[in-house]
């Protein structure tokens, strides 16, 4: 009897050997890839896993969110559905652009129709943003889309882009201010002067300094939390001079407000006590969420990025 030959999967870059490896290199585009090709089964197959093969197999959809996120139950994979939409947003935009590619090749790459393409894959992508105000895994994926594959666009729409965001989706300027390429275009930059001082662009840039106030107004509206489509997370209470831990380190969060005499830090980070001065109107990013306050009424307010 011929010996069955067991391999091994590649997902995130990691040799997969067990459910627990899988589990620890989980990536949506390599299993889904796994999924359609059928060597998820094989591999299940040859390393014994019969439970979780009669699991997969039993999978009826062919959307590929829904796809994942069966799979994900199956090998017991802790992720957000938010993320896993969002993920499967991008696996989309990269299949596109893949088919594209493929159709500039055998057109001898035209360069008229490279350039009609990539205008209308922008606006494609901003309308989608605002057709879908409320929806956060849109938002990010469009996003990211935006600034890792229309950079060039991105730069020269970003002052418009933020104006027609901001009478539509204050949800997609906050989204905006979490991407690390996009946040440069509307927080303020160090910069070194002329003299050799030290400043911030804002100082130059009247354009950028305008919408970066704007920004700063927005989140003060009484109407700002109601704007978020139940994206903010809010906590109070006094803690007793502890650190009181919220949200575990793994994940990212933009801090949107704290207040005086509150204090906030990463995850566990020892002496990365952030006050209400390091945080005001500079939508800081954490690795997890720690926070102090000795007032019942003060309120922390942050984002999942």
């Amino acid at each position: 009897m011929a010996k069955t030959i067991k391999f091994n999967l590649i997902c995130d870059g990691k040799p997969v050997r067990t459910i627990e490896d899988l589990q620890n290199n989980f990536s949506i585009e390599d299993i889904l890839a796994y999924y359609n090709n059928h060597l998820l089964h094989r591999w299940l197959q040859v390393r014994g896993y019969d439970k979780e093969l009669t699991a997969v197999s039993a999978i009826t959809s062919d959307a590929p969110i829904d796809i994942v996120k069966e799979l994900i139950k199956v090998f017991g994979i802790s992720m957000d559905d938010k993320k896993i939409e969002e993920d499967i947003y991008i696996l989309k935009y990269l299949e596109e652009r893949k088919e594209r590619y493929d159709i500039y090749k055998s057109e001898e790459f035209n360069i008229k129709r490279i350039f009609d393409d990539y205008e209308a894959g922008y606006d494609r992508l901003v309308t989608g943003i605002l057709e879908n105000s409320s929806d956060v895994a849109v938002i990010k994926a469009n996003i990211k889309e935006i600034v890792s594959n229309y950079a060039w666009a991105f730069a020269l729409d970003h002052r418009k882009l933020y104006y027609t965001l901001r009478k539509k989706s204050a949800l997609a300027v906050m989204c905006l201010l979490m991407n690390e390429k996009s946040r440069c275009y509307y927080l303020p930059v160090k910069t070194i002067c002329e003299d050799g001082t030290e400043g911030l662009d804002t100082d130059i840039d009247k354009d950028k300094k305008e919408i970066f106030s704007n920004i700063c107004s927005l989140i003060n509206e009484p109407k700002f939390p109601s704007m978020l489509s139940g994206n903010l997370i809010s906590f109070s209470g006094v803690t007793d001079g502890y650190w009181k831990d919220l949200e575990e380190k793994g994940k990212q969060y933009m801090i949107i407000n704290i207040e005086v005499g509150d204090y906030v830090r990463s995850a566990g980070s020892r002496g990365g006590d952030l006050s209400w001065s390091d945080i005001r109107n500079k939508f800081v990013i954490l690795d997890g969420v720690d926070y102090k306050s000795n007032s019942n009424t003060h309120k922390l307010l942050y984002m999942e990025v």
